[in-house]
């Protein structure tokens, strides 16, 4: 009787088991993210190996429309064959983000180079990147023997996957900005289908690119589009209940080491969350003990990257100068709901969504975060007034706007059926379809334009045109000063073009006199050298995206007194023993009078033959060796 039994309850649940493995393979999240690796391969592949069309000429910039034109046709014919479902959508969201992929990668078809060029913090990203590649550890992007204060996961994966491949840093940074976008998108639609429906799902995640989208920064967009439903799905109660305390714990350990800005500028929201989340529990105490596993989990992770730093903090100290840029954002973005566009409708709408659906589980832990980042912008901008530190302020406003974004189409989706039904309408079959595909024609559309390459603009607009940066990645020089490309007929950007590095000439003059593989500490005017090079800088020439533990203000201080120092034999000496070590070599701009480095220089004469060899490496560069 009991073998019976026993076999009859192994029968009863076969079924459920086979359900369970089918959801398992054929799920909306393994669909989605099976049809984005097959779509975004095939994209890449085609595009790297046909496409030979100029990005900067209409024919080449139009590509991506086409192609997506063809997408979404392919998309409106499925779902008017058969029912559009959860996996339906899913193969959207998997071929939107797959699209996105080939729109940047279209923008930077014939040249080598990411978004931005070698530039500003493009350049620095890219000498991170180059100095994973002689090292494991986190370290500073500059100066050897710091550990990292920034998150170092993205730099540190490009710099080992350099170093295997034995491709140069600089050739990677494009390829990961493209991926890493795409699958921001992707990453984003996979959580938020655990909360909402997988339409809402797809629009949320994609409409995120236009708060905040900008491939340079695409270790920043992953973790914005990720934070808001990771924090819903692990602390708070969803449609399918809260995210196991493990993978919860693993996401929250990647946002920490990849960028963490969201949980600063988010904390009081994110603390009402869960306080407010503790109330509402039936288990006060499981909730707790869930709370507490997922900070274990995420504070081990990122303990490879916070201990080394947070011990030189303790025993080095530093100096904050990070948070002293002044970004025209400070004054133009902290209020996105107020910006005359239809995203800024969208975010007015999820404005007034938050607070008449309050009591929906969506609503409510939004609300908090809105009005807890509102209360960092506040008291930090006072901070800001008082002492000149905006504790990147700026960035507040992102996390706003995508959660107010993404409020503005729960708010919408709950609304209009609501009054359809009041009105006694009935809408034709395929509605909500057809406004999902809409509102990715927009998503798309807008953010093709705004991250094509441009082809002509005066100098007052190139800060507030996002094009530029598509269009600098086509104008960098290579290290060995060539150009990377012709420029098509019609195209007018000379002022933007940059100047040249001429790192293997460099490379070459400095290994003659130290050594093949020599890694000399150097004084750079200029920072796109360690971007080519891996070699150890005596300083950045950025004062305010220097590292606190790098001691910007007292290393400047030190250049600045070996600038006073007239004797060639003592110029010798002191520079050999500053207070953070030797200069081993100079790469100084050629001035009308000096020898330029950041805002000062050296009188030429002062570097002795008897001490450097002294080499012209470009009309504009000039290398120093110190002789061994």
């Amino acid at each position: 009787m009991v073998d019976v039994d026993r076999e009859t309850v192994v029968a009863e649940k076969t079924p459920e088991r086979e359900s369970r493995f089918r959801a398992l393979f054929t799920g909306p999240a393994v669909v989605a993210v099976f049809t984005w690796l097959a779509a975004t391969a095939l994209f890449l592949f085609v595009e790297g190996r046909y496409n030979k069309l100029d990005p900067l000429t209409p024919r080449g910039a139009f590509i991506p429309l086409a192609i997506g034109a063809a997408l979404l046709t392919g998309c409106v014919v499925a779902a008017v064959v058969r029912r559009c479902g959860d996996r339906m959508v899913a193969v959207g969201a998997g071929l939107f983000a797959a699209w996105v992929a080939l729109a940047l990668r279209s923008a930077l078809n014939l040249t080598p180079f990411g978004f931005g060029g070698l530039g500003g913090d493009m350049g620095r990203m890219t000498a991170a990147v180059n100095r994973y590649t002689v090292t494991p550890w986190p370290s500073d992007t500059f100066i050897d023997g710091l550990p990292s204060e920034y998150p170092p996961l993205y730099p540190w994966l490009l710099g080992r996957i350099a170093l295997l491949l034995d491709v140069p840093a600089w050739r990677l940074l494009g390829a990961a900005e493209v991926l890493l976008t795409s699958a921001a998108v992707l990453a984003a639609f996979l959580l938020w289908q655990r909360i909402v429906p997988a339409g809402a799902a797809l629009v949320i995640s994609a409409s995120g690119l236009l708060v905040f989208g900008d491939p340079r920064k695409a270790f920043a967009i992953i973790t914005l589009l990720v934070f808001l439903p990771w924090l819903l799905v692990t602390f708070t109660e969803t449609g399918k209940g809260r995210l196991h305390w493990l993978p919860a714990g693993l996401i929250g350990g990647l946002i920490m080491v990849t960028y963490n800005g969201w949980f600063p500028f988010g904390v009081v929201g994110v603390f009402a969350i869960l306080v407010t989340a503790w109330r509402r529990s039936a288990n006060r105490g499981a909730y707790v003990r869930h709370v507490l596993a997922v900070g274990l989990v995420t504070t081990l992770m990122a303990l490879p990257y916070m201990v080394p730093y947070l011990s030189a903090v303790l025993t080095k100290g530093g100096q904050g100068l990070g948070d002293l840029y002044q970004s025209f954002e400070i004054t133009e973005n902290g209020f996105p709901f107020l910006d005359p566009s239809l995203l800024g409708a969208l975010q007015l709408v999820g404005l007034i969504g938050l607070v008449w659906y309050r009591a929906k589980p969506w609503a409510w832990p939004m609300l908090w975060l809105v009005l807890g980042s509102y209360v960092f912008w506040l008291v930090m901008g006072v901070r800001y007034l008082l002492t000149d530190h905006t504790t990147l302020i700026h960035y507040v406003p992102r996390l706003t706007g995508v959660t107010l974004a993404a409020a503005g189409v729960l708010t919408l989706t709950s609304l209009v059926p609501v009054l359809i039904r009041r009105v006694g309408a009935v809408p034709p079959s395929g509605t909500g379809v057809a406004v999902m595909i809409v509102a990715l024609l927009w998503i798309g559309t807008t953010y093709w334009s705004t991250w094509r390459p441009v082809t002509a603009i005066g100098p007052t607009e190139a800060d507030r045109n996002f094009g530029v940066f598509s269009t600098l990645a086509h104008l960098e020089r290579m290290p060995d000063c060539s150009p990377v490309r012709p420029m098509p007929k019609g195209v007018r950007l000379e002022h933007l073009r940059a100047g040249c590095i001429p790192a293997v000439r460099i490379k070459e003059e400095v290994e003659s006199v130290l050594g093949k593989g020599a890694r000399p500490t150097t004084l750079s005017a200029d920072e796109r050298l360690f971007a080519y090079l891996p070699w150890n800088a005596y300083m950045g020439t950025d004062r305010t995206s220097s590292s606190s533990l790098s001691r910007w203000d007292d290393r400047y201080a030190e250049v600045k007194r070996l600038m006073t120092i007239t004797d060639p034999d003592e110029l010798a000496r002191a520079s050999a023993a500053t207070e953070f070590g030797p200069i081993d070599v100079f790469m100084l701009y050629r001035g009308p009078d000096y020898l330029q480095v950041v805002d000062g220089g050296f009188v030429p004469e002062r570097f002795d033959s008897r001490h450097w060899i002294i080499e012209d490496v470009s009309e504009h560069f000039v290398v120093i060796i110190r002789r061994p």
